[in-house]
């Protein structure tokens, strides 16, 4: 056996080592449990009506280091417990206990500076009913517990979130127009696209060519679905559509690795003792940077498109940014607003049965939606408006919609002053960073993406950072006109009126390029080790530099790609199969929510977190993801693309050219 061999071996027993002792036991190591669950099953098929809540327990306690303000602490709160409680279970245990044993049980309500329940309009009529049945009784239970089964001197004071009950009177209440309206719609495509097949396969010539016919057609599709473009500008950037698709594999392995600590699981100390390590602190930090490059994409193909219109056409009306911006409505309003709808319709869905998990992943991102989702219709849902948020992932779709219209008033701009494009351009850039760090300083926040746990069991809904620095299109901005400005160096290039060799500011961002991806990369994992008092020179400087360096990492790449002739890597991702499912990337990004909350629901309840459970988890989301993409894009997001242009933009003669 060579050395590289006996070296590589070596690794391999020290990383198996390594995870075997962050995952080697399954029972929790924490006292009392972060998390405890009855058998949520045995409660509904026992009892009548098998009432089973979601309580969450603030214990009495000192000061948490979780709320120091000048690092960030990744554990969970200590003193915090969230437990799923069978009230049968409960009456049964309550019952064996005297009267003075119940009063000294009974916690009064413990104050605290935190976060620890959801509350939310729509469930509190129900929440009334709970509490004035089932409050002092389990606030009793739980306190009973913690002394006989944990030996704790610490009493908490438990809140009722929700209940769930076996009732088919609450189950049927659940069932309302929402959940009609959204079986109407995936009744009406089904029949839409089993008579337009149908007729494409009997119908005549003129049957076949209508508008109808030919968008709902599967053969046609699937044509439009693997047809590669012939441009002159997709030659140049088809290898994005293959980009896509590993940029969204990231971020679907990002989401996975989140749920494994967002809902209730055997071992949460495994899941703290995988973030000790440098390396997973500086990988999950990386997280925006696929935000980044996506903007970066869009910023830049918007840019190249509105250069080759401007030439082509250079005297074009405001009716041409009515077109753009209706266009791109036309193309993403309907899957976004379908499975928006699924979200709020959550556990009514027909055939679904709510599992013990199914209250972490559907009911309360239904309870949101009923009482938030307006935010998601009208693309507000990423401004700090509200803590609460309806289809989280949706976040990006706001943000993307708001750049995009801000980018056309630019674009309007530029277009009345094309000779001051990059001073433009640049200027915006620099604001766009400004009002970052402005909020960042004001607001005292972190200067890398910080990973609580503690804030990940509330999906990010009340963290500070991601509310004021990642979702909002202001913090964004930076990425996007970075876009736009490789999109414009770009045409110039290819018109051969700029030579970015002659230029002494690319040279430099070449030049400093590696090395602020490396500090970028490796140094977030100093603010979860060391202290460092906010506001300070240290943070805004490297909040410049963790705020920009994907992007400039992302623009350095496409202008190589753009001036270098094509490698193999380029020409596997500019492929027929690599190209096709990029055309995918949209419809998966919203759907693999939505999906990964239906498959926990059927997960047992308090899971183990464990390497083999992640792996399987993230493999079955992205084949169903992907397999479930194509159905969308087959069934409704190109026809409903087709239907929809031929219906606002075109003028109605009923027919359109066949796809050949």
């Amino acid at each position: 056996m060579s050395l590289k061999c006996k070296l590589l071996c070596v690794l391999l027993v020290l990383l198996v080592s390594r995870w075997s002792s962050v995952y080697g036991s399954s029972a929790s190591e924490i006292v009392p449990p972060i998390y405890r669950y009855d058998d949520f099953e045995k409660c509904q098929q026992v009892n009548s009506p098998g009432v089973f809540c979601y309580v969450r327990i603030v214990l009495e306690s000192d000061a948490d280091p979780i709320d120091t303000p000048s690092r960030i602490v990744t554990r969970f709160r200590r003193n915090q417990l969230d437990w799923g409680i069978c009230v049968a279970d409960c009456q049964r245990e309550v019952a064996l206990l005297d009267a003075s044993a119940r009063q000294r049980l009974l916690q009064p309500k413990i104050d605290v500076n935190f976060t620890h329940i959801f509350r939310l309009k729509h469930t509190r009529h129900k929440l009334q009913e709970y509490n004035a049945k089932y409050s002092q009784l389990i606030n009793i239970c739980v306190n009973n517990r913690l002394e006989l089964d944990y030996h704790t001197p610490q009493h908490g004071y438990s809140e009722i979130e929700h209940c769930l009950t076996n009732d088919p009177l609450e189950a049927r209440s659940d069932f309302d127009w929402l959940s009609v309206g959204f079986i109407a719609i995936v009744v009406a495509l089904v029949i839409a696209v089993v008579a337009a097949n149908v007729l494409e396969w009997l119908g005549d010539v003129q049957i076949k060519d209508h508008i109808v016919v030919s968008s709902f057609s599967l053969h046609r599709n699937w044509t439009r679905f693997t047809e590669v473009n012939k441009s002159e500008v997709y030659k140049d950037f088809g290898y994005v559509d293959g980009l896509r698709v590993f940029i969204n594999i990231y971020v679907l392995m990002i989401h996975c690795l989140l749920v494994c600590v967002v809902l209730p699981v055997t071992n949460p100390e495994s899941a703290e003792r995988l973030l000790e390590s440098r390396f997973m602190l500086n990988f999950t930090s990386t997280a925006p940077i696929s935000v980044q490059t996506f903007f970066v994409i869009s910023g830049m193909l918007l840019m190249v498109n509105f250069l080759k219109d401007v030439e082509r056409k250079p005297q074009f009306s405001v009716e041409y940014f009515r077109t753009k911006i209706t266009n791109r409505w036309i193309r993403l309003l309907p899957v976004y607003y379908f499975f928006l709808l699924m979200a709020a319709v959550g556990h009514a869905l027909p055939g679904l049965k709510l599992g013990a998990l199914g209250y972490s992943s559907l009911v309360v991102e239904r309870s949101v939606c009923r009482e938030r989702g307006w935010e998601n219709v009208l693309f507000v849902n990423n401004l700090p408006i509200s803590n609460e948020r309806c289809f989280l992932h949706g976040w990006y779709m706001g943000a993307d919609q708001q750049l995009f219209l801000g980018a056309m008033a630019v674009l309007a701009l530029i277009w009345k002053f094309p000779k001051h494009t990059l001073a433009i351009l640049t200027t915006l850039l620099v604001v766009a960073n400004i009002v970052t760090l402005s909020i960042i300083y004001k607001l005292e926040l972190e200067p890398v993406m910080p990973i609580r746990y503690s804030d990940l069991k509330f999906l990010l809904s009340y963290q500070p950072w991601f509310s004021h620095i990642y979702m909002p299109p202001y913090t964004n901005a930076n990425g996007f006109i970075s876009g736009l400005i490789v999109g414009y160096l770009y045409h110039e290039t290819k018109r051969r009126r700029l030579n970015l060799k002659d230029s002494k500011i690319y040279m430099i961002l070449r030049k400093i390029t590696t090395p602020l991806v490396a500090v970028g990369f490796l140094s977030p994992f100093l603010f979860y080790e060391y202290d460092f008092r906010r506001s300070s020179w240290t943070v805004l400087l490297h909040s410049i530099v963790y705020r920009n360096y994907g992007a400039l990492a992302g623009c350095m790449c496409f202008i190589y790609c753009f001036k270098a002739q094509p490698g193999f890597f380029r020409r596997f991702l500019a492929s027929r199969p690599m190209t096709s499912l990029g055309k995918l990337s949209y419809s998966v990004y919203v759907l693999h929510v939505p999906l990964v909350r239906i498959m926990l629901n059927y997960v047992p309840a308090l899971p183990e977190v464990s390497l083999p459970h992640i792996a399987s988890l993230l493999l079955s989301l992205i084949v169903l993801s992907y397999a479930f993409g194509l159905v969308v894009y087959l069934f409704l997001e190109q026809p409903m693309s087709l239907l929809l242009k031929y219906w606002i933009l075109e003028r109605p003669s009923g027919k359109i050219k066949k796809t050949t």
